[in-house]
């Protein structure tokens, strides 16, 4: 029997984001937030359903769920890794210190959705949203003949 798959995707604009998540009658899309000191680098990680070791207030009493994105988690466009970044409950960019936070409800939604737990089985792709406004036209040069 194989492990089930996960994915969580987190779409960040300029200073909140858009995490989406989806797994058989749960289907999450929602604010996120992130420290602006501290932004993980876009791109792909393994992620997994755990609790954080130095947090005792989780949704059901014991220590605070979240998902763990591994170790040697680059931010600030590489100039640093972090073995302890999570998605984790929070109510806007001061609940993180690196970490993508969300509201509680959801996080624990999403946590408990997730089976097995502390396996490498989500899929979490961070992005950023890339803007493009208008279409680039070639310049002509009109002679009024009004004049």
């Amino acid at each position: 029997m194989s492990t089930p798959s996960y994915s969580i995707d987190i779409l960040r604009k300029s200073a909140d984001g858009v995490l989406s998540f989806k797994s058989g009658s749960i289907n999450i899309s929602t604010t996120c937030w992130w420290d602006p000191d501290i932004v993980i680098d876009g791109g792909t990680y393994v992620g997994y359903a755990t609790r954080m070791a130095n947090k005792t207030d989780g949704t059901d009493g014991g220590k605070r769920e979240g998902i763990w994105l591994g170790k040697g988690v680059p931010y600030n466009s590489g100039a640093g890794k972090a073995n302890g970044i999570f998605i984790h409950k929070g109510t806007g960019p001061s609940w993180s210190d690196g970490c993508i936070v969300l509201s509680s409800a959801l996080v624990y939604q999403m946590w408990s959705a997730i089976n097995p737990k502390e396996k490498a089985n989500i899929t979490v792709t961070v992005r950023d949203e890339k803007v493009q406004r208008g279409v680039a036209l070639p310049y002509k040069c009109m002679v009024a003949d009004w004049y």
